[in-house]
């Protein structure tokens, strides 16, 4: 008996360290599939995609699925581009509507007769998984919302408000939105242009995002405090938010945030320590950088290129938009991804050497915002990606429901402070 359990012992062993050596096998692969995408080898990038798929016991998601779709699209293989994306929307529910149907990935694909029918089940989808979406119309135009925890919807009880990132929809939220729906009220929305939202032609700047969301907020009956729950570029927005109407600002979350705190000079930063020359670095972003975004500028769909061009205008500015003001002394967090992920092609420096230089940079002028906070704290993801809420939602839950946890402390305080 125990020579049996014992081989059974080894045997479940070696399984499980086959299965595990597979799954990695599987990563490698997606990731070889992703960089040849980046150089635009798009045939060979779909075929690694096929192969990831077959590795055994491969752990397929449907963004892998997705994403081998524009490689079958781009390389001009539509049959196969199809079967991926009908895929996801038959057997994985893909809901991104807004996404799907603006993506210059799949340009190829529109006048094909399967377009049309993959895009109405894809918006079917859409309309199953979040049957109370609203829609908001702000100077004539309609503003896509979808609100959750309503019954939580308590004077004074903080609302937490879902800021996307660039030119991003609000389903990346759906995890941390489900649990934190079970406390308290919930607001998110889909920027103009984005998703179904409507385009109203207006430049997305800072002072036009920021009104419209307060607009909103109030029509729908959330009446401030509001915790502020951004990702990327949505964090301009929300600092700027916290800039005008500090004393509605229950606590400010920056997820992998674009980096407002960076003045004139400290993009070089990172690429100096490194050993970059001035000469070299203005090399890498002069001209052939201009150009870069021209190019961008013509491939991308309006709603992404329109984000860009604010991003672009901040960053000259030194983002004097978004930080008129201190931030208030209410539960501030930062949430920083620390996973690199290299689908970029070779260049003259270590890219990863040099993007923690630049992450460290970074942190240590977030903490100079922090100090002064009374419940100020920053949390590092080692193994995150950019999208922190879809990689590890536990962790962004966790920072919501503290930063809650912090502000009724304060408001306690405040409290107790006007009896005497």
């Amino acid at each position: 008996m125990k020579t049996t359990l014992f081989l059974l012992t080894l045997l479940i062993s070696a399984t499980s360290l086959l299965a595990q050596k597979n799954h990695q096998k599987y990563d490698v692969l997606i990731r070889k599939a992703d960089s040849l995408y980046q150089v635009k080898d798009y045939k060979n990038s779909a075929l690694e995609f096929s192969e990831a798929f077959n590795a055994h016991d491969a752990k397929i998601t449907i963004n892998h699925r997705y994403n081998a779709a524009c490689s079958w699209a781009l390389a001009s293989v539509p049959d196969s581009a199809f079967y991926h994306l009908n895929y996801v929307a038959t057997k994985m529910d893909y809901m991104d509507y807004g996404h799907i149907k603006g993506d210059p990935d799949l340009k190829s694909l529109y006048s094909d007769k399967r377009w049309q029918p993959l895009i109405e089940l894809v918006k079917a989808n859409k309309d199953i998984a979040y049957s109370n979406i609203d829609f908001i119309t702000i100077n004539g135009f309609k503003v896509e919302v979808l609100t959750s925890g309503m019954e939580y919807n308590q004077v004074d009880k903080p609302v937490v408000v879902f800021e996307n990132g660039m030119a991003s929809g609000f389903g990346s939220w759906e995890t941390v939105a489900a649990e934190i729906s079970k406390t308290n009220a919930v607001f998110r929305y889909n920027r103009p242009r984005i998703g179904e939202s409507e385009n109203d032609s207006l430049p997305p700047t800072t002072e036009h995002i920021v009104n419209n969301l307060r607009e909103m907020l109030l029509e729908k009956g959330l009446k401030p405090p509001y915790l502020l729950v951004s990702h990327s570029f949505g964090g301009a927005y929300i600092r700027s938010f916290a800039s005008k109407y500090p004393e509605e600002v229950a606590g400010l979350i920056f997820i992998d945030p674009i980096d407002f705190t960076k003045k004139k000079g400290d993009g070089d930063l990172p690429y100096l320590e490194i050993g970059l020359t001035q000469h070299q670095i203005d090399s890498i972003f002069g001209k052939p950088y201009d150009d870069f975004i021209e190019k961008l500028y013509e491939e991308m769909p309006g709603f992404y290129v329109e984000e860009v061009k604010i991003s672009r205008q901040l960053t000259k500015t030194e983002f004097v938009e978004c930080d008129r003001n201190p931030l208030p002394d209410v539960p501030v967090h930062f949430i920083k991804a620390g996973g690199f992920s290299d689908t970029e092609p070779p260049t003259i420096f270590d890219r990863e050497k040099m993007w923690r230089i630049n992450s460290y940079i970074q942190m240590k002028r977030w903490l100079e915002l922090l100090y002064p906070l009374k419940y100020g704290k920053l949390f590092y993801c080692s193994n995150s990606s950019h999208f922190v809420q879809t990689d590890e939602p536990d962790l962004v839950i966790s920072s919501i429901k503290l930063a809650l946890k912090d502000y009724d402390k304060i408001k306690k305080v405040k409290e107790t402070s006007h009896r005497l």
